[in-house]
């Protein structure tokens, strides 16, 4: 008699248990060739220590003998070794910022000061980023990358205002033609990217860092040492990657500005909606703390006085809100030149100009400095803020510097958006700006369509995205382990909404805590809270946070005579009496923040 073969699927746990032990194989035999590190004084900055890591470049088949190079910063512990807590590793995020110029730039002495100097400060050019080898490149030449760069506009030319107009967004009208122009350039720089086809294309995505951060701590601390971590923005999604690959390696994790892992591992389409949750309230913020301040802190508030037609200061924070919708509105018929006629500030250069400074409150002095110049025909100061933000010298002839590896990384760590029709994503972000009364969105699609016209091609070692989160595998896990991660947001973040650290910390129940900071500004260290900067301490060195106080207040002051609106980096004021402790921790704070928004 035949017998019959049964296939048994393994349950969730036991699928779990066999993810951790490929994990840890890989490891351990990544440590195993982690030869001791040489550490020489960073050329960038001789107070750092710099070195290289090599690791396997495929993870799926790490014996292959290609192999990739990881650069590493290293701000040392400043406490008697007998004192010291092991290594503190810290991202940036991006994805595609470099660790290394994060550290160099101030972010090493910056947290060093935050954790009393306890512990190693370290970060990484994670692979494919910065210095590490091989770079996420689309190009032969940094000539054609920036020529393709250049080709790109800040933001689809299409108006807010006109979106309730039935005419202008109707299925293949004006509205709908702008965005598939748009598209349409990112269009060529995703098919030249996919047809470059860099090594490091499909191996840089979130669960291959996380396999370099238990490279690097196997290195350093060795292989039974917790991997203790403070990741801002996106490097955030590599905190989630990490907690669910390695629960068992994790030591004090902090989150700080969450990009919500499932809606990051699904179709950009669903990462598009939850980014702009908290753009209106950011908008509300810059109004009225610009009219709370006054006229002489902030340009906003010096035009009209008396009252409006409704009886409502013209000073007031609704009237500068409505102020920047007209000035918007204006843009879109009738684009103000610069004063050597060489460019104009469009419809879409004004959107990108306010996204990409909303996030910063502590540049908006500069940035209302710039609306109210541009207001009465001036574009000038609002142009010089733009190229200075993105004008860079270029040696054509030099290879691709990777400046575009950002997009490639998030189309690898999102599911395939490419089957995504230019009319869906129309409907979109007619349908998020008008919910969410977000005037900007025109300024956050170009992800959306670099991943549009992306391959579906994914890496071999795929993320696990939220997956074990969600069936709380991952809780139980550090819950048995007495292990606890903190999760720290901004109210009122545009770019990473508390809703997301809300949600990592429902799929965390017994196995996190949450702290809050009120106000704008992408990432807690936006604005300095004093507050949150005790408890992310009090964490980071004994594990605890005061369970009391989950909302803290922040004690930098945004509009003030005595903050300068000339540079988008002005001199930090505080709005309060401090020892010289209470001092020291917020000004660490800014200097990691100054950091944070130094790296392209």
């Amino acid at each position: 008699m035949a017998s019959t073969r049964r296939t048994q699927w393994p349950t969730k746990t036991a699928l779990l248990a066999s993810v951790l032990q490929v994990a840890s194989a890989s490891a351990a035999a990544l440590a195993s060739s982690a030869s001791s590190l040489h550490w020489t004084p960073c050329p960038s900055n001789s107070a750092l220590d710099c070195t290289t890591l090599t690791v396997p470049l495929e993870y799926a088949d790490p014996h292959n003998g290609q192999l990739a190079t990881i650069p590493l910063a290293r701000y040392a512990a400043r406490v008697p070794a007998t004192q010291r807590k092991g290594t503190l590793l810290t991202n940036p995020g991006g994805p595609g910022s470099s660790g290394v110029d994060f550290l160099s730039n101030g972010a090493g002495s910056g947290i060093s000061n935050i954790t009393g100097g306890y512990y190693d400060i370290v970060s990484w050019d994670p692979r494919g980023v910065g210095a590490a080898k091989p770079l996420l490149a689309c190009w032969e030449t940094a000539g054609r990358e920036a020529d393709a760069s250049a080709s790109v506009t800040a933001a689809a030319e299409i108006e807010y205002s006109l979106f309730t107009n039935k005419s202008y967004t109707a299925p293949g009208g004006e509205y709908e033609t702008a965005i598939r122009e748009y598209d349409a350039s990112l269009a060529k720089i995703a098919a030249d990217c996919a047809k470059y086809d860099s090594s490091a294309l499909y191996t840089s995505s979130a669960a291959y860092v996380v396999r370099d951060m238990v490279a690097i701590i196997d290195a350093l601390d060795g292989t039974n040492a917790s991997v203790n971590y403070w990741g801002f923005s996106y490097g955030t999604i590599y905190g989630a990657e990490f907690i669910q690959t390695f629960p068992q390696r994790v030591g004090r994790f902090v989150f700080d500005g969450v990009f919500n892992p499932k809606a990051n591992a699904e179709r950009y389409t669903s990462q598009l909606p939850n980014d702009q949750l908290y753009v209106a309230d950011a908008i509300a913020d810059l109004a009225s703390l610009c009219e709370a301040a006054g006229e002489e802190a902030c340009a906003l508030a010096s035009a009209g006085g008396g009252a409006d037609a409704r009886g409502r200061s013209k000073n007031s924070s609704i009237d500068i809100a409505e102020r920047l919708a007209n000035l918007q509105g204006s843009l879109y018929e009738n684009p103000v030149s610069v004063s050597d006629g060489s460019w104009s500030i469009t419809v879409g250069m004004f959107s990108f100009f306010m996204y990409s400074f909303l996030k910063l409150p502590t540049a908006w002095p500069a940035v209302v400095s710039a609306v109210k110049a541009l207001e009465e025909g001036n574009a000038d100061p609002m142009g010089e803020l733009l190229t200075g933000a993105t004008e860079t010298t270029v040696n054509a002839s030099a290879p691709d510097t990777g400046s575009m590896a950002g997009w490639p990384i998030q189309c690898t760590d999102n599911a395939p958006s490419n089957g995504t029709s230019i009319p869906e994503v129309a409907d979109l972000v007619l349908d998020i700006s008008l919910r969410e009364r977000t005037p900007w969105l025109n300024a956050d699609l170009s992800t959306l369509s670099f991943c549009r016209n992306f391959p579906n091609t994914r890496p071999r070692v795929r993320n696990l995205g939220a997956s074990s989160l969600e069936s709380f595998q991952t809780n139980a896990i550090l819950t048995a382990r007495n292990t606890s991660v903190l999760i720290a947001n901004g109210l009122h973040d545009p770019t990473t909404p508390v809703t997301s650290a809300q949600a990592l910390h429902r799929w965390l129940p017994t196995s996190s805590q949450l702290v809050t900071r009120k106000g704008p500004g992408h990432t807690t260290i936006s604005l300095a809270s004093l507050g949150l900067v005790y408890s992310i301490r009090e964490y980071l060195l004994n594990g605890t946070v005061a369970e009391s106080v989950q909302v803290h207040d922040f004690n930098q002051v945004v509009f003030s005579e005595g903050i300068s609106a000339g540079t988008i980096t002005p001199e930090p004021v505080f709005n309060g009496t401090y020892n010289e402790e209470e001092r020291r921790l917020l000004e660490a704070t800014h200097r990691v923040y100054l950091a944070f928004i130094s790296l392209p």
